[in-house]
């Protein structure tokens, strides 16, 4: 039984990192891009539109992957301490996989959905003119280089 608990506990550690990053993210998602903090890829750097929708569907992605994944592991955890059908660490390996591929998707599916909201993409205005990153990437776009 201990070990049971143990490698329950082990399990819910990916849904719960997942459910707590979606969760602080939804609050403290930073305005303007950045280049230090947040889903930074070029498509969700070209302006802020782009940039807000990025951080939003991220961190609405977290929440419900780490909710679907804690429900599973709870779901499967429950149904194999009353059947004992599988032992407790290859349940744990399965459940490891299914939450690498849950949270490895994660990045793909926020990109397609950038590249389906095209009013996003195309915009090239962004709120956020006066940020030192929005600057530097002003530069760079313009070929004039950046000091570092």
């Amino acid at each position: 039984m201990t070990q049971q608990l143990l490698f329950w506990t082990i399990d819910l550690l990916l849904p719960a990192a997942l459910l707590a990053v979606g969760m602080f993210w939804r609050g403290a998602v930073p305005r303007c891009p950045s280049d230090h903090r947040g889903y930074r890829t070029p498509r969700s750097m070209q302006n802020s539109r782009a940039w807000r929708y990025a951080q939003r569907c991220f961190a609405e992605l977290c929440v419900r992957f780490g909710g679907a994944l804690a429900l599973l592991v709870t779901a499967d955890r429950g149904i194999n301490l009353i059947t004992r059908l599988m032992p407790a660490a290859r349940l744990s390996h399965l459940n490891a996989v299914a939450a690498l591929v849950l949270a490895l998707s994660i990045v793909p599916l926020v990109e397609l959905s950038l590249a389906r909201r095209t009013d996003l993409v195309q915009s090239q205005s962004t709120h956020c003119e006066g940020s030192p990153a929005a600057e530097k990437r002003t530069k760079k776009r313009h070929g004039l280089g950046v000091a570092a």
